[in-house]
């Protein structure tokens, strides 16, 4: 039971929330077992939003098990680098719940919590959330630094 009601939350299972996730691909008119990621460690799942794809993983830590939601928006650019890079940084102050990062070569929009305690509400909001700020932050990065969109 939450604080102010009645919805259930995580005991901190990857079971417990993969059945969260494939609720919200059945809430959204999705069929969850389309967007399986096939050899994900643990489980994973995609989805399009906008210009952006948008990846949710529920895996196990060291700390204990995560729902990690991310979506891959452009390539660092090879010239400017230190002006996008502060560019980054900025957006990344005024970002609520995700941020900004980098992984080899391109830039993603993620957030990550552990499990334990997670509502549907809250995995919901952080789907929502990094797929309207991937959806939003894509093209303007491209168009400003002459940089290509991330694609699989």
């Amino acid at each position: 039971m939450g604080l102010f009601g009645a919805q259930k939350v995580s005991g901190g299972t990857i079971e417990e929330v993969a059945h969260m996730v494939e609720r919200y691909f059945r809430d959204r008119g999705l069929d969850p077992r389309t967007r399986e990621i096939a050899g994900a460690e643990g489980c994973g799942w995609w989805l399009t939003e906008g210009s952006a794809k948008v990846y949710i993983f529920v895996q196990d830590s060291p700390a204990g098990p995560v729902v990690r939601i991310t979506s891959p928006i452009v390539f660092i650019p090879e010239n400017n680098r230190e002006v996008f890079f502060r560019r980054l940084l900025d957006i990344n102050s005024t970002l609520t719940n995700c941020r900004l990062a980098t992984y080899e070569n391109y830039v993603l929009v993620l957030t990550q919590r552990q499990t334990m305690g997670i509502g549907q509400d809250e995995l919901d909001s952080g789907v929502w959330n990094v797929a309207y700020v991937a959806d939003l932050l894509d093209d303007k990065l491209a168009l400003e630094f002459g940089t290509q969109l991330y694609r699989d």
